[in-house]
């Protein structure tokens, strides 16, 4: 919901600027190119928390220069408008005061087919170029401990909208964070004791075995999380986050971990070669000590990463309120200000070139003005509480719908 608009507001773009058949341009310019596998292409452009409120003007800009960075509208001449420079139908809708959506036809009105080549590239350096230009938080452009939450979860629309509804973190985060918290304690333990760690972590979890017993890798999933039927939600591990792939995490479990330094008195008349072998027996029992504790501490390393992940999700949940606050805070003020110039025309007249007013209101005495006056005041007060209840009572709806929507950076 913005702007009213259960579907957002149409800010920008080339089709269909009243936002009721942009769909079917788009799709009907993609039927032309049959041979065009995905011909439709989606980008969301989103502020982080904390960030200002840019303006629909603003966001149509950003967007224009997002577009032009990304090829599917030519640089040409800066004199000709944004949408007269673009061979493919594109649109860019606002769905939330944070972020707006860009989606683009591939196959142009021309026929001419944009390849969106290196796209993530293009995109990641295009939104650099917004933050400074606007004055926005620069997005981190890898992939650390801190950001894998945002930069590394492929969330869908349903599952970030249902986080800033809750202001918990969706399931696929929770279990991301779990199945990396199990690949830490499990270190050097091989498969046996990742999926002993995957246990304590309180993950499902089932192997991609081939025919010949070669591991190809894990999907996993979060009990109790099902979908409309009723079945569990399975992700592979590349649905979580790229660094769990098996590739990477294999290596992580079959390297030994580095034994730790033990001190084994040589017995008397101990022969070198029994001294050294009850060193390394010694050193084996540490590490399995460690790796042991390591299981025992999962649960509490767990509860941390996954509280730290809902302490992100809740900031972000109170940035989509104060939004919609911000929203219906404007809305209230501008039906306050219509609502007391309705009143003054009612009590002095049309305002000039708008119409005679009466001969009584040109020649009354400055008496009568003055009542007029405070009886335009009274009626207006009570206009302005009257609306200002009325809004508090969709208030509350419009924080909540603009807290489900979905910073530049993706």
């Amino acid at each position: 919901m913005y702007a009213g608009r259960s579907g957002g507001a149409v800010i920008g773009g080339n089709v269909c600027l009243d936002g009721t058949t942009w769909a079917s341009i788009l799709s009907d310019a993609a039927r032309t190119r049959p041979d065009i596998t995905r011909p439709i292409w989606h980008a969301s452009l989103r502020c982080a928390p904390g960030d200002r409120t840019l303006t629909d003007e603003e966001w149509a800009e950003a967007a224009a220069l997002f577009a032009e960075a990304m090829g599917f509208v030519d640089r040409i001449d800066a004199d000709i408008d944004w949408h007269q420079r673009a061979t493919q139908p594109w649109v860019v809708v606002r769905h939330g005061a944070d972020h707006v959506h860009i989606a683009v036809s591939r196959v142009g009105f021309d026929g001419r087919v944009w390849h969106a080549r290196q796209d993530y590239r293009q995109a990641q350096a295009a939104c650099a170029q917004l933050e400074q230009m606007y004055g926005l938080s620069v997005a981190p452009r890898t992939s650390t401990k801190d950001t894998q939450r945002t930069a590394d979860h492929q969330l869908s629309a349903g599952e970030w909208r249902r986080g800033q509804r809750t202001g918990a973190a969706p399931e696929r985060v929770q279990l991301a964070e779990r199945v990396r918290a199990a690949v830490d304690a499990a270190a050097g333990a091989g498969r046996e004791g990742f999926e002993a760690a995957l246990d304590r972590a309180g993950v499902g979890y089932r192997a991609n075995q081939a025919a010949n017993g070669r591991v190809s890798g894990y999907s996993f999933t979060l009990p109790g999380h099902t979908d409309a039927q009723g079945e569990a939600v399975w992700f592979r591990a590349s649905q979580l986050d790229r660094a769990l792939s098996w590739s990477k995490v294999a290596p992580v479990l079959e390297t030994p971990a580095a034994a730790p330094a033990v001190v084994v008195p040589k017995k008397a008349l101990e022969t070198k070669a029994r001294h050294e072998r009850r060193i390394e027996q010694a050193q084996a029992e540490a590490v399995a000590q460690q790796q042991a504790q390591r299981l025992d501490a999962l649960p509490q390393v767990v509860a941390a990463r996954v509280q730290g992940d809902d302490a992100w999700w809740a900031q972000r949940r109170r940035g989509g309120e104060q939004a919609g606050a911000a929203i219906a805070a404007r809305a209230r003020e501008e039906a306050h200000l219509e609502q007391i110039r309705r009143l003054q025309q009612a009590s002095f007249g049309s305002a000039p070139g708008q119409g005679r007013t009466s001969g009584r209101a040109r020649t009354g005495s400055a008496e009568q003005t003055a009542q007029a006056a405070t009886r335009a005041v009274t009626a207006a007060a009570r206009a302005v509480q009257a609306a200002q209840a009325s809004s508090n009572r969709t208030g509350g709806d419009r924080s909540r719908a603009a807290g489900r929507e979905e910073g530049l950076g993706r």
